[in-house]
């Protein structure tokens, strides 16, 4: 069955010294999920019950090529794309499908290479998760299976594995290396070479997630944002129940209800970006910003991430 995908630019005038724009575009299904790397977008919309594609964007070609199409039966706790990582023209995706036991998979894809299934893992629908994307990073896309931590590069290659002490929650890569927090809520920082660099525990709380970049290892709390360099530890707080969306050259994207918003670090200043629908999932990249609201999917140049706050 063909698909077809339905595309609207729009051009959206963002408060700010100058003006400026981003580009949003509507596609067929709503989206589950969406990441970015560099000016890649890698996305999965569900384009019929139950049948969900995952796909890639190329900001800089405009080019959206579907990567996989996923069909699911009917189950009693539901199934889907949990989430969608790319560089260099690969992407990792996560699917699960199940009733009281879940059954996850993790796939991976290049080109025009089939689809190829690299982990699968059955847990408790109420547990955690035994497989975790990771945030990419340019040429890094990292994932875990319990407590086994991989990077793989664009080619497919591994960039290295090691054992983390406990099961992983998430797992992030950045400029300086990667974060992995445990099942305990303390923060594994590794090398950019997979070497394990040590263990932060969050004054507090345990933490969410964490990035380790050039202001040092900031990690999410249920408090806010905690700024760990050496023995100092900077406090920043964001609003209650928010959920942070990334990192990149002084600037916190973060989600507060149907608020995208953006924090300077340096300055304080923290502006709305977007209001969009409940739910919605963003990720704030090196070189942009990529969010999805409903059938929406969005992406601001980096340059105008920055102008705005």
């Amino acid at each position: 069955m063909k698909r077809l995908l339905v595309i609207s630019a729009v051009l959206v005038v963002i408060p700010a010294a100058a003006a400026t724009t981003l580009r949003e575009r509507t596609v067929v299904g709503p989206v589950s999920t969406v990441g970015i790397t560099g000016v890649e977008v890698g996305y999965a919309d569900e384009y019929r019950p139950r049948c969900h594609e995952v796909r890639r964007w190329d900001t800089a070609t405009r080019a959206d090529v579907r990567v996989a199409t996923h069909c699911f039966a009917s189950t009693s706790t539901g199934s889907g794309v949990a989430g969608v990582s790319v560089a260099g023209g690969r992407e990792l995706w996560l699917t699960y499908i199940g009733g009281n036991t879940r059954e996850w998979s993790l796939w991976t894809k290049r080109g025009t290479a089939r689809a190829k299934r690299i982990a699968f893992e059955a847990a408790d629908v109420d547990g955690p998760a035994p497989i975790v994307l990771g945030r990419a990073w340019d040429e890094a896309l990292p994932y875990t299976v319990g407590n086994r931590i991989a990077v793989l590069a664009p080619d497919g290659s591994r960039k290295f594995s090691l054992d983390a002490s406990q099961p992983v929650s998430a797992l992030t890569a950045h400029s300086r290396g990667y974060a992995a927090v445990l099942a305990d809520g303390t923060v594994l920082t590794i090398s950019l070479t997979g070497r394990p660099l040590g263990v932060t525990t969050p004054d507090s709380g345990g933490a969410q997630s964490a990035v380790l970049a050039a202001p040092g290892l900031i990690v999410e709390t249920v408090a806010g944002l905690e700024i760990h360099r050496g023995a100092a530890v900077t406090r920043i707080g964001l609003p209650a129940g928010a959920r942070w969306l990334g990192y990149s050259e002084d600037i916190v994207a973060y989600a507060a209800g149907r608020q995208l918003r953006l924090r300077r670090l340096a300055s304080g200043k923290d502006v709305l970006f977007r209001t969009l629908a409940p739910r919605f999932d963003a990720q704030l990249g090196r070189r942009g910003l990529a969010y999805a609201s409903g059938r929406t999917l969005g992406f601001a140049a980096w340059a105008t991430v920055s102008a705005s706050v």
